[in-house]
């Protein structure tokens, strides 16, 4: 593992670096294609501003609630740079109710912003798990497998390589796709959430760090049911259904 990057008398953190990289590149790819969904540059890097800060506030606010007794020594431990004292989760519903109050304010379609975002979001995922990588967190279960890895004193599936190989492949159809430009508004994102979402709940199952609820249930998985659930039935009902002028975007 890498947690920091020595550049002379400068140290960097090796996970905060891929993960920079990884949105830069990802908005990168989101802007090629988002004239496709009827967004401007602008429109696209604001929407993105939105949700990434109010995805960091929620994020830091979801692991403190579940981890108080680690921010009880310093009011300065709130605002700590440290990457890893993040809620994946509490950041994504933060980001994303951020950026639907945006996209509402200035009257984006829903369908046609989530669609132009997918891209940069497919490609954070794939620094994510290289930003596990890094740190070596987010390590897998112990294996004797030819390909497993040195982490926290035994051998391991390396479960971060596994989730990059598979967010790289998702990464791969998403941005075909975003250039075919041939799914109804909508579809692109909820696609990509329901690979997501299966591709974690298979994966999830290489992990040696995972919270396990009532039950021996690995709440990942759980979470990962709900979504891949939600993201197929959204699937269905927007394929049924005649779009709507607010998620169209016409006004």
């Amino acid at each position: 593992m890498f947690p920091i990057l020595q550049l002379g008398p400068l140290a960097i953190q090796t996970p905060g670096l891929l993960l920079l990289a990884s949105l830069w590149l990802g908005l990168w790819l989101s802007e090629k294609t988002a004239p496709r969904h009827k967004l401007t540059p602008d429109q696209l890097y604001n929407l993105a501003f939105t949700i990434l800060v109010t995805g960091m506030l929620g994020a830091r606010i979801g692991y403190v609630l579940q981890n108080p007794s680690y921010f009880s020594g310093s009011l300065l431990s709130y605002v700590s740079p440290d990457w890893s004292l993040l809620d994946p989760f509490s950041g994504m519903a933060f980001g994303l109710l951020g950026g639907f109050i945006y996209g509402y304010k200035q009257r984006l379609g829903l369908r046609d912003a989530l669609d132009a975002l997918t891209p940069a979001i497919a490609t954070l995922m794939v620094g994510l798990g290289l930003a596990n990588l890094a740190s070596g967190a987010g390590y897998g279960s112990e294996s004797n497998l030819p390909w497993a890895i040195q982490l926290n004193g035994a051998m391991r599936h390396p479960s971060q390589v596994y989730e990059s190989l598979a967010a790289g492949s998702i990464l791969f159809w998403v941005y075909r796709q975003a250039n075919k430009g041939f799914l109804p508004a909508g579809n692109l994102f909820l696609i990509f959430i329901a690979l997501t979402a299966g591709s974690i709940l298979f994966l999830e199952a290489f992990r040696g760090d995972s919270t396990l609820l009532a039950g021996g249930f690995r709440a990942n998985q759980v979470f990962a049911w709900l979504i891949l659930a939600a993201s197929l039935f959204s699937l269905s009902s927007h394929n049924k259904a005649p779009d709507s002028p607010a998620d169209s975007g016409e006004q």
